[in-house]
C-alpha cells in the first residue's frame, strides 16, 4: 500500500507502508467516521464493542448495514453469538461514554449507564444520534477483521447531534448558525 502525503495543496511525497501498521493507522486517522457502539445482552450479561468502522446504507431494502471487526476482539466472540445486536450511533458529549464502553474491565462497561433492552436482547444506550435493532446477515474474513454485515430490523433518531473520530479524537460537529427571521 502507498500513503500520498500532500504539502501546500499538491501531492509532494509518497512512501511505502508495507508491513507499517502505525502509518496505516495514522493515514486512515484523516478520514472522519462516526463512532457506533454495538451491544447485546446474553444470558443476563451485557457486552459492548465499539466500532468507528460502521457504514450505513448498504442497502435500502433490505436495509442493511456493515462493521469491520478485529479478529481479535473478545466481545465480537461473544455479541456474535446474540440474536439481536443494538447498534447506537454516539452523539455529541459520549466522548467518555465511549472510553468507558471500550474499557478492559468489563464488569465495569455499563455502570451508571442509561440503556434500554430489546424483547430480543438488542440493547440501546441512551442518547445516541441514532439506534438500529440489527441481525447479523453475513460474516466475511477482511484480512485480520471481519467484515460483518447486519440487516436492520428497526431503526430509530434521536435529536442529539453525532459524534465524530478524526484524527484519533472524538470532535464533534459545530452547530449551524441562527438564521434570523425578518
Amino acid at each position: 500500500m502507498t500513503v500520498v502525503e500532500q504539502e501546500a495543496g499538491s501531492v509532494s511525497k509518497v512512501r511505502e507502508i508495507v508491513g507499517d501498521p502505525r502509518a496505516v493507522r495514522d493515514a486512515f486517522a484523516q478520514f472522519p467516521s462516526g463512532v457506533a457502539v454495538l451491544a447485546a445482552d446474553i444470558d443476563g450479561e451485557k457486552h459492548a464493542l465499539v466500532a468507528s468502522s460502521f457504514m450505513v446504507g448498504v442497502s435500502l431494502e433490505p436495509c442493511l448495514v456493515a462493521v469491520a471487526v478485529q479478529k481479535a476482539s473478545v466481545t465480537w466472540e461473544q455479541i456474535s453469538k446474540a440474536g439481536r445486536l443494538g447498534v447506537s450511533i454516539f452523539g455529541k458529549g459520549q466522548g467518555g461514554l465511549t472510553r468507558q464502553l471500550a474499557h478492559k474491565d468489563r464488569a465495569a462497561r455499563f455502570e451508571q449507564v442509561a440503556i434500554e433492552v430489546s424483547d430480543g436482547g438488542a440493547v440501546f444506550i441512551d442518547n445516541a444520534a441514532l439506534w438500529l435493532d440489527c441481525s447479523i446477515s453475513a460474516v466475511s474474513e477482511a484480512g485480520d477483521h471481519w467484515m460483518v454485515l447486519l440487516e436492520a430490523h428497526r431503526l430509530g433518531a434521536g435529536e442529539n447531534e453525532p459524534l465524530v473520530w478524526h484524527g484519533s479524537t472524538f470532535r464533534e460537529l459545530a452547530s449551524p448558525p441562527a438564521v434570523d427571521a425578518a
